[in-house]
């Protein structure tokens, strides 16, 4: 592909959490970024100087064409969608029209307007579901347990419309977690944690605890992201860390982090959909896109825990 300076990025949920990253990470690295976004969760604040923002619902697949069509972006990186497990068995048609249709009217659009790669940000947490065993590999079945990881992978299987002319890259992200995480939509464990616990309030974990989870820092998975623009490979990644935490190490490692020492979770019953163990085999994207996480867990925890005191009220710091 061309010099950073003349490659031009469109970014779907831009200004989402993953997405904001995004944004700021294409902007230093030199190219020329667009961001689509609704603002439904994802916030203008967040978003870096020079990127040009058009706010727009990929649902609306008229609009979705005409903004391609107008920015004629080499790099679509489509990060658009809802994320909560738990939300999705609330809202299972509003995730299916957005994940799925809005990812169709998003390949329509690459289809017309020619780009020459599109980006997919997938759930290697949710599309699994189930596995006899760990780490798991790309290879291995897909059963997903909750709307949220079915609106997935049929998003994913949308991609099988586009034609030679597109390279796709499907990543496949494990529990992704770092500074600017929300812990008011349902999804994070590592943040919605740290805010009960800065709270003051004990933190709910449903199940036992010994739960295992992939985490990976969001600036991980902006590696990712930005070797794939250069890159020539195609096909589907999982973008984890290759290890697994329990829920309860978790909320050791925050507590003592906090220095919260008199609250405990409250354990209620487990949830039916839930995965009790899922770890990424990473082995693919270390082969081929020569990609490698960098940032450990205590490292990531830590940065993580600092931004959300940063950023809290005054009457809730220490």
């Amino acid at each position: 592909m061309e010099n950073s300076k003349k490659i031009r990025i469109l970014i779907t949920g831009g200004a989402g959490f993953i997405g904001s990253w995004l944004a700021s990470a294409y902007i230093a690295a030199g190219y020329s970024v667009a961001v689509v976004d609704n603002f439904y969760r994802g916030k203008r604040s967040h978003l870096p100087a020079g990127v040009r923002v058009y706010e727009a619902d990929i649902c609306d697949r008229e609009a979705i064409i005409n903004i391609f069509g107008e920015e004629r972006p080499h790099v679509v990186n489509h990060h658009a969608a809802l994320v909560s497990v738990r939300e999705s068995y609330e809202r299972p048609e509003r995730y299916w029209e957005v994940n799925f249709k809005g990812t169709q009217n998003v390949v329509e659009a690459v289809q017309r307007a020619n780009i020459q790669k599109l980006i997919f940000a997938s759930s290697g947490g949710a599309i699994y579901g189930h596995s006899n065993g760990m780490p798991i590999s790309e290879e291995m079945p897909r059963t997903p347990l909750s709307p949220y990881g079915e609106s997935k992978l049929a998003a994913e299987e949308s991609l099988h419309r586009l034609d030679d002319r597109t390279e796709a890259v499907i990543f496949r992200y494990s529990n992704v977690y770092g500074p600017g995480q929300d812990p008011r939509y349902h999804n994070g464990v590592i943040a919605i944690f740290a805010d009960a616990l800065l709270n003051k309030l004990p933190p709910k974990i449903f199940g036992d605890g010994h739960q295992t989870r992939d985490y990976i820092h969001v600036r991980d998975v902006v590696t990712s992201n930005l070797t794939a623009v250069n890159s020539g490979v195609k096909g589907i990644f999982n973008i984890g860390t290759g290890q697994g935490h329990t829920l309860r190490q978790v909320f050791r490692k925050i507590s003592e982090m906090m220095g919260v020492e008199d609250i405990s979770p409250t354990y209620l019953p487990a949830n039916d959909f839930e995965v009790l163990h899922n770890v990424l085999d990473i082995a693919r994207a270390r082969a081929e896109l020569k990609w490698e996480p960098m940032v450990s867990f205590d490292h990531g925890i830590s940065e993580t825990l600092d931004a959300i005191v940063e950023y809290a009220p005054d009457n809730l710091k220490a």
